[in-house]
């Protein structure tokens, strides 16, 4: 199956569109907040989800071969499902990384991350989304092609809008 690039490209456009709307309602007083029932802050978590796509974003550009034993889109579902099991809690091995206040606020941080979407979408009009990335193995899915690294950015953003909106909901109790 060779993928849509411009399915992936609307996919991906959709994903980041909903994402900066939503952080763009949250207030500028409550991105660097925390209190004991949150780890991180609004601000902290969209850091770090910025960090992970600039790390995919450089695994696209890395080593990559066509794929010899299975279909180049397989392990999407395993990584919707993961991702999308919010009763389930996920754990990264070690500390997640996070900017620790690196943007101090939403427009700087929102013209990063779409600077990063748009290097992201250029390698894929560049490369064949459906080669296996050879650069970098991810802990619980492997191996994955450029498609399955896209979708892996997509569920990994959902993910944490609701982690996002959860930090927004301790903070309201707070008052």
């Amino acid at each position: 199956m060779i993928p849509d690039v411009h399915k992936l490209h609307t996919d991906l456009d959709n994903n980041t569109v909903l994402f900066l709307d939503i952080l763009d309602t949250m207030p500028a007083d409550r991105l660097h907040m925390k209190n004991e029932q949150t780890a991180w802050s609004i601000m902290d978590c969209a850091e770090h989800m910025l960090i992970a796509e600039q790390q995919v974003a450089s695994t696209l550009q890395g080593p990559a071969e066509p794929v010899k034993d299975r279909a180049p889109n397989s392990k999407v579902a395993q990584i919707s499902q993961s991702f999308m099991d919010f009763d389930k809690r996920l754990f990264v091995l070690g500390e997640p990384p996070t900017l620790e206040g690196g943007y101090k606020d939403i427009a700087t941080f929102s013209n990063a991350f779409r600077h990063n979407r748009e290097c992201i979408k250029a390698i894929l009009a560049k490369e064949p989304a459906d080669w296996l990335c050879r650069g970098t193995e991810h802990a619980s899915f492997g191996y994955m092609t450029r498609m399955e690294w896209v979708y892996y950015l997509i569920y990994h953003t959902e993910r944490h809008l609701q982690q996002i909106h959860r930090i927004e909901a301790s903070l309201e109790n707070m008052q």
